[in-house]
């Protein structure tokens, strides 16, 4: 599931150079570390992929979803991958949301970046302003936290605060929304480097195709200078 849904993604992104293992930072500058951490935070971010109502108290939504992360920074991903130029880090996931009472989701994730040694987890918690209707929007907050594994060298973590909001026509919900992730990159010592602390502003759209049995969603999402584009094929009630 995961190669099929990577390689639709990947053939229509712009450049298929893929990362490798991180496994050089101490031959980075300090300002090319604060790059490949800018690039690491967007491609990491637990992305929403999904409208702003909420589960309801029996919902659930189990997917699948791959993104495509257009680095900005391809000097400092060269260095510290010892490899050839780098322009997309690709990220497959499974994740899992329930709906609890109250207009409250919980979920989570876990995640691979294919031929690296990246690999994350995280959560998220959402809570429906207004659930919405047949003439009313959805209007959502949600709270992320994600963290890398796999990495030696690297300690890294993200955490994000978003507000959406979204509309269902028939089988078919547009949704988009905004926020702020806050980046925490902490380099081993023997690196030489100094930790990474910044915020980076976050936009997004998309739109969840619903068929029977399942959905199919779709999103565009900017974390500071990053585009990653995103599919999610999904399974609930």
């Amino acid at each position: 599931m995961y190669r099929i849904l990577l390689a639709a993604l990947l053939l229509g992104s712009s450049s298929l150079a893929l990362a490798d293992d991180i496994d050089n930072l101490d031959a980075l500058a300090q300002n090319q570390f604060h790059g490949l951490s800018a690039d690491l935070g967007a491609a990491l971010q637990f992305k929403q992929l999904a409208p702003a109502e909420p589960e309801g108290l029996t919902g659930f939504d189990f997917g699948f979803d791959v993104s495509a992360t257009q680095i900005e920074h391809d000097d400092a991903w060269q260095i510290a991958t010892s490899g050839d130029d780098v322009s997309t880090v690709p990220m497959a996931r499974v994740r899992l949301t329930k709906g609890l009472p109250g207009g409250i989701d919980i979920g989570g994730f876990y995640s691979i970046a294919p031929g690296t040694n990246i690999k994350a987890y995280g959560a998220e918690l959402r809570y429906a302003i207004l659930e919405g209707g047949v003439t009313t929007p959805a209007i959502g907050l949600r709270g992320t936290y994600n963290k890398i594994t796999g990495v030696d060298q690297l300690g890294f973590h993200t955490g994000s605060l978003e507000l959406s909001i979204s509309k269902g026509f028939g089988p078919v919900t547009p949704y988009a929304g905004a926020g702020r992730i806050w980046v925490s990159s902490n380099p081993g010592a023997s690196t030489g480097l100094q930790n990474e602390s910044f915020g980076e502003n976050e936009v997004f759209v998309g739109l969840d195709v619903g068929m029977p049995f399942m959905d199919l969603v779709f999103e565009a999402n900017r974390i500071g200078d990053n585009l990653t584009y995103s599919v999610k094929l999904s399974f609930g009630l």
